[in-house]
């Protein structure tokens, strides 16, 4: 029997080798496509993104619960929307004027009724602090106005019925007084005494039958007579970023504006005498001229804003104090009724409260003409209407305090 043949299978590669003996495996990997590469860097961007403002967020959350600051302290970014209501402080009497300690912690309220004094009042509980006035003087014998505070944290009260600022440290304890546009009790007090050593004390108002004061070092009270006061009546004031002071005198048929030099609101002495105010302004309604003026503020550029309230306008001066144009005349957006307190915060906002118009209104004044930006608040006795209110004021945390006068009130907004 014959056996058939076998087939011989083919053969099969072998893998190559190197001279060593060791075995290669020349298979090459896949290469990634462009649009492939293109799509991984972009998810590698979104990713590094997302992880960026994770981080960020964290960091505000742990700065501001370290901090307990308001954000916006934190974000610097501008605002130029209304602020919201947030709450009022109820127990004041007819609140004429209001003003913040420079750290933002007190809040000082002139009231026109009841006891007539500036209350210290918590700026975030609206707790009462404390309360006081004029030395040795009556309710019926003061009628504190508006106020303002220097960097110093005195406070500076103009009265009504004292024809007179009255001068207090940031606790009210009463420090001097400015008798006339010329010249201070401290300065009077000097020129009668010879001297004026640390520890003296002295009191004086337009009731009395003349000055009380003690030199320092001396236990006995001497009696001077009462000065010769110039005709004057102290209305609005402030103080200027470079820290003159600014007040607006109505008395005897005047409307103008006196400028005291900065020393006044930096010297640590409270002997200053004789005060040489620079003056401008003149009764009436034309340019340049003011009817009851009320308040007045200074921009960045230092710029004055006189709030001409009788005449139902606010005129602007420039750094020389000369007259420039005025704004907020008239009907429509933007103008004013009887416009009284001001305030200038430190982005050039204006704001105003209008008494008839019973709201506050905002303007951007860093241009070369002021911008309207809103109103807020209207007439009533609710949560964030006002009943002729008077003064405003702004702390650094972006709150507002608003003399909301006839309904006895102080009312809180914010940013």
């Amino acid at each position: 029997m014959t056996t058939p043949p076998q087939a011989t299978p083919d053969p099969v590669p072998s893998p190559s080798s190197d001279t060593t003996g060791v075995t290669t495996d020349t298979v090459q990997p896949a290469q990634e496509s462009p649009a492939g590469l293109k799509r991984r860097r972009r998810l590698l961007i979104l990713l590094g993104i997302a992880i960026t403002l994770t981080l960020g967020i964290i960091f505000l959350f742990v700065f501001y619960t370290e901090r307990r600051q308001p954000i916006p302290d934190l974000l610097p970014v501008r605002v130029d929307y209304p602020p919201h209501y947030l709450f009022s402080i109820d127990g004041v009497n007819q609140p004429m004027g209001v003003a913040v300690s420079p750290d933002g912690t007190k809040l000082y309220v002139a009231e026109i009724d009841g006891d007539r004094q500036v209350k210290v009042l918590d700026t975030d509980s609206g707790k009462l602090i404390r309360e006081f006035a004029p030395p040795t003087s009556s309710p019926s014998e003061r009628a504190p106005v508006y106020l303002t505070v220097d960097a110093l944290g005195r406070v500076y009260v103009t009265d009504r019925l004292q024809h007179a600022i009255f001068i207090y440290n940031g606790d009210g304890d009463y420090l001097d007084t400015i008798l006339d546009s010329n010249t201070t009790l401290s300065g009077y007090v000097l020129k009668q005494a010879g001297s004026l050593p640390a520890g003296s004390i002295y009191y004086y108002n337009i009731f009395m039958s003349g000055v009380q004061y003690k030199l320092g070092g001396e236990s006995e009270w001497k009696v001077a007579p009462p000065p010769t006061q110039a005709v004057w009546s102290p209305l609005g004031i402030s103080i200027a970023p470079d820290g003159r002071l600014l007040v607006t005198d109505v008395g005897n048929q005047e409307s103008r504006v006196l400028v005291y030099p900065a020393g006044l609101t930096t010297a640590t002495s409270r002997a200053v005498l004789p005060l040489e105010p620079d003056i401008f302004g003149a009764f009436g309604n034309g340019s340049g001229q003011l009817t009851f003026p009320n308040d007045v503020v200074v921009d960045a550029r230092g710029r004055i804003y006189v709030i001409d309230s009788n005449n139902g306008r606010i005129t602007v001066w420039d750094a020389n104090r000369q007259y420039v144009f005025f704004f907020g005349q008239g009907a429509g957006a933007g103008g004013v009724g009887l416009p009284h307190g001001a305030y200038m915060d430190g982005r050039d906002r204006l704001f105003v409260a209008d008494a008839t118009d019973h709201n506050v209104k905002v303007y951007n004044v860093a241009g070369d003409r002021p911008v309207f930006l809103y109103a807020f608040g209207e007439e009533g006795q609710r949560d964030g209407q006002f009943n002729y209110p008077n003064d405003v004021a702004l702390s650094g945390n972006g709150k507002l305090y608003i003399a909301d006068r006839v309904n006895n009130r102080i009312q809180v907004w914010s940013y």
